[in-house]
């Protein structure tokens, strides 16, 4: 056949819809609550494991259904959480939210870098041996997108 397998990679792509808000050291609209239809798409790299697959893609659609249709808010807002409740304080909100409406996110803040972070983050503990590489790229809308690329040491 005359050609040698350079490298494997599989990609994915899923919408999903979530609230947020950001804390900012200036006055923004971002400030308060609101929603986007986020667009997340997934490469990752390696070698074929013992099923004959780099990633499995059931791995990638639990972590949008964590997401969809709830509110992400950052651990550092979290004022108080019980079984069923979670309550949130920051930029002058008190929210007490059903804990199972929001995702506590372990990051500073709620941006889509940090959901771009998170996400990666998640797909490397489900990685096997044979993944060397991960990239998230998180859009806010058809403009913008943060993206993040993890690669194996």
């Amino acid at each position: 056949m005359g050609f040698l397998v350079k490298e494997r990679k599989i990609g994915w792509h899923k919408d999903f819809d979530s609230s947020h808000f950001l804390i900012l050291p200036y006055e923004s609209k971002c400030l308060r609550i609101h929603g986007h239809t986020y667009n997340v798409d997934v490469e990752v790299w390696g070698e074929l494991n013992e099923n004959g697959m780099i990633f499995d893609f059931n791995h990638l659609s639990g972590l949008v259904k964590l997401l969809d249709h709830r509110i992400l808010v950052s651990r550092e807002w979290v004022a108080g959480k019980d079984r069923e409740k979670l309550v949130i304080e920051r930029n002058g909100k008190r929210l007490e939210l059903p804990g199972s409406e929001a995702v506590v996110l372990d990051k500073p803040n709620v941006t889509a870098e940090y959901i771009a972070e998170w996400f990666a983050e998640r797909i490397a503990e489900k990685a096997g041996d044979n993944v060397g590489r991960i990239r998230v790229r998180i859009w806010e809308d058809p403009r913008s997108y943060a993206e993040i690329t993890l690669e194996r040491r």
